[in-house]
């Protein structure tokens, strides 16, 4: 049988000095400067993912009363992240980019003065209108850097693009017996079209290729309104995720460009004027915007889960740019020929414009937020993108034409020169979901 457990009086002075002297010890560390401290307090009461020490401390003061399972300090408690990251999948849909009928065809047995003209009763259109508007892939980067402690200025900054390419189209002889391209004859006051393939007069293929790319960038600084500068002192979490409502101000620029590009190659079967031809028109555009941003980023903790929302808008200057070509290649007799000009790009319009107009980029996004670790978090969301005052490719086409400058070139030329280049403005938006993944550290 074991003896009663006994502590002797002398024992229990030495445990009490012992007591005293660590309190003591323990007191002046605490008052110290520069000392790192653990306070191991039970998380069962917390949620692990939202709130979680990782027992790297600030300079301390003395403890105070648990708050959310840690010790509240007067000093910034556990370490809180200043860097952030967030890479997000795009999935958007962007605004069409219009066009005229490009492309149009017939019945086979259709006499050839009724042939794929715009309203005639048997033409169909095999390309042109609504351009560029299919689900479209893309990337988006954003981070930044809290400049001060207490997390309450910030610079930042972001990148996305959307990629893939546009609509594209090809027929030839071997599809459709009667291809035409329309245009409005404006010396004779009708719809007609230059013939791509009609049986015993041309044979050939017609490809048309476009594409739109949308980019942006920009740089802000950042301020909390919510949250004064010292106030992570009463914020014990290692997650860096609190209520904030940020202001931003900070540069904006957006890219959006446009291409279409439309080729033939025809050989003629008419029997005193053999020979091929080689028509190329182009159409491109280019908006270069500029401008001042300013915005508001309002963020709400959820437990494990968070909700952000983002408005903004941008004033600026988008540099607008036009470059259209045209060239002819004819080989008759063994003998090639290259003339400027192809159909609808003819020395009348063909050339580089470019202007300067006002332009506004307002911006709205919403995004649901998942901690799977304190300090990644897995996105889910959806932004919309509104550029005014833009120029599309689709839109910069003349079909109203004078035949005579169809190389080779009326001389004397007789008639308006037409097609005319005439600055066409537009509207633009692009929308779509998010999903990426948020990392604080």
């Amino acid at each position: 049988m074991l003896a009663p457990f006994r502590v002797s009086k002398s024992s229990l002075v030495v445990l009490l000095v012992s007591v005293i002297a660590l309190a003591v010890r323990s007191s002046a560390l605490a008052q110290s400067p520069g000392v790192m401290l653990y306070d191991p307090v039970p998380m069962s009461s917390s949620d692990p993912y939202a709130i979680q020490p990782n027992g790297y401390f600030s300079p301390v003061a003395p403890l105070a009363p648990l708050q959310n399972g840690f010790r509240s300090i007067a000093n910034p408690v556990p370490y809180r992240g200043r860097m952030f990251v967030r890479g997000e999948y795009l999935g958007w849909v962007m605004d069409a980019m219009n066009s005229p009928a490009m492309v149009t065809t017939s019945p086979a047995g259709t006499p050839q003065n009724q042939a794929a003209f715009i309203g005639g009763a048997n033409t169909s259109t095999l390309f042109g209108g609504d351009l560029n508007d299919d689900y479209r892939h893309g990337a988006r980067v954003q981070g930044g850097w809290y400049v001060d402690p207490s997390r309450y200025w910030a610079i930042g900054g972001d990148y996305y693009q959307l990629f893939g390419d546009g609509d594209t189209f090809s027929a030839n002889t071997s599809s459709n017996a009667i291809l035409g391209r329309p245009f409005y004859d404006i010396v004779a006051g009708r719809e007609t079209a230059q013939l791509a393939s009609f049986p015993g007069i041309v044979r050939g293929d017609v490809n048309v290729d476009t594409d739109t790319q949308l980019r942006s960038f920009g740089i802000h600084i950042q301020a909390d309104a919510l949250n004064a500068p010292g106030a992570e002192s009463q914020i014990a979490s290692s997650c860096a995720r609190e209520p904030r409502l940020d202001w931003l101000f900070g540069y904006r620029y957006v890219g959006l460009d446009d291409e279409i590009n439309i080729t033939e190659n025809l050989t003629s079967l008419v029997n005193n004027a053999q020979g091929t031809i080689n028509l190329r028109d182009s159409f491109e555009t280019e908006n270069d915007f500029q401008g001042l941003e300013i915005g508001v980023i309002r963020e709400i903790p959820m437990g494990r889960f968070w909700f952000e929302t983002v408005t903004k808008v941008a004033l600026g200057t988008n540099a607008q740019k036009v470059r259209i070509n045209g060239s002819t290649r004819l080989v008759e007799a063994g003998v090639p020929e290259t003339f400027t000009g192809g159909l609808l790009a003819q020395r009348s319009n063909i050339g580089v414009y470019e202007r300067d107009e006002f332009a506004v980029v307002p911006e709205l996004g919403a995004t649901l937020g998942f901690h799977v670790t304190p300090r990644f978090s897995l996105t889910v969301g959806y932004t919309l993108v509104y550029f005014s005052n833009v120029v599309r490719a689709g839109d910069q086409i003349d079909t109203d034409l004078n035949p005579g400058l169809i190389p080779i070139e009326d001389d004397p030329l007789t008639g308006p020169l037409r097609p005319q280049f005439i600055f066409r403005q537009n509207d633009f938006y692009a929308h779509g979901i998010t999903a990426g993944g948020d990392f604080r550290f």
